[in-house]
């Protein structure tokens, strides 16, 4: 089951959670190995797949080390409670696309970005070929499964790109698409396309982003607490997780094959494989440097809040400067220059 098939992250549970637990993290002064290495704890959003290729490069390429963390990987699951263990301090680091950054600081939970490797959302709708659909303003008539209460639905609607489309919950699998071209489902472009080839269906993807909403993916997360309190165990996991997404980007292989070994929910190599080669797109998108992996802009941030506002799903309060801390991410590579440092915070 693919993490389309739930309501990721928290949202699921209810953030009630969060208050009760308070708003501040715990923060204390990390432990070390023998060889006087940070111990943190870096928690997924979904059981390990290649959207989390680059945090597996880090710990399979010796690059934690290299920057003195020894970082253990917690697997996430259906309805992962990232902003939770943030929040009570019991993991340090997590993975969380921006919509939920977002949505973790609504509901008190002070969480920020320091990098994010996905630069193009990897979220679309998917259609059978022989659908007719070549766009997502031509899915009326059609039968969208997807997850109401998921931002990019709200985004959808007020756009009017589901006037006069049936949308009903998703089934978690690709099954209603393959037995009938009538049917279009959520997706992650480096996911469900591949199964329904495995079915025999050709597919197209449509991509959110075309449409306007493109939030960051797979984001290095922490609060602003522990920001504030260990800003150099921060800085150098950023850097580290920077660095190993560039590895996964130009070699996969090592990093799907730990990623495979830690993945006990069916998923395969030719998956990752697939999942690796479509990254690389929404990774560096256009002309982007691999140099450049990472980076975020006020622009961005600032945009997805505003959205967010006019959707009513943020307080109008918030601001881009809240959910994004992009202080970390320049100098990653010795031959960075100046002009790729400063697109770092605004493009």
């Amino acid at each position: 089951m693919n993490h389309n098939a739930v309501v990721p992250l928290s949202v699921a549970m209810g953030f009630a959670i969060l208050t009760s637990v308070g708003c501040s993290s715990r923060t204390s002064q990390p432990s070390k190995t023998e060889d006087g290495l940070d111990k943190v704890s870096l928690m997924l959003n979904w059981y390990p797949e290649a959207e989390h290729g680059g945090f597996y490069a880090a710990r399979e390429h010796g690059i934690f080390e290299k920057y003195g963390l020894s970082v253990e990987i917690v697997a996430g699951g259906p309805n992962a409670p990232v902003a939770q263990e943030l929040v009570t301090g019991r993991v340090q680091f997590a993975v969380g696309n921006a919509d939920d950054v977002l949505l973790f600081n609504q509901q008190s939970a002070n969480v920020v970005a320091l990098m994010a490797p996905i630069q193009d959302t990897p979220r679309c709708i998917l259609v059978r070929e022989d659908s007719g659909v070549m766009s997502l303003d031509g899915l009326a008539g059609l039968t969208l499964q997807a997850n109401e209460g998921r931002p990019f639905v709200d985004y959808m609607r007020s756009e009017g790109l589901l006037d006069n489309v049936n949308v009903v919950p998703y089934s978690g699998t690709v099954t209603g698409l393959v037995t009938d071209k009538s049917v279009a489902i959520q997706a992650y472009s480096f996911s469900e396309p591949l199964v329904a080839q495995q079915e025999g269906v050709a597919t197209r993807k449509l991509m959110l982003a075309q449409a306007g909403f493109n939030p960051y993916a797979s984001c290095l997360i922490a609060t602003r607490s522990y920001l504030d309190e260990q800003d150099d165990v921060a800085e150098r996991m950023t850097k580290a997780c920077i660095e190993g997404w560039q590895q996964y980007l130009q070699d996969a292989e090592k990093s799907n094959r730990a990623i495979l070994a830690d993945n006990q929910h069916g998923m395969t190599l030719e998956a990752l494989e697939f999942g690796a080669t479509d990254l690389r797109g929404l990774c560096l998108p256009g002309e982007m440097d691999i140099k450049q992996v990472g980076k975020m802009s006020a622009r961005r941030w600032q945009e997805l809040v505003k959205q967010f506002q006019d959707l009513d799903l943020v307080d109008k309060s918030m601001k881009a400067e809240d959910v994004f801390d992009a202080s970390f991410i320049t100098s990653t590579s010795a031959d960075t220059s100046a002009e790729t440092a400063a697109e770092t915070v605004v493009e």
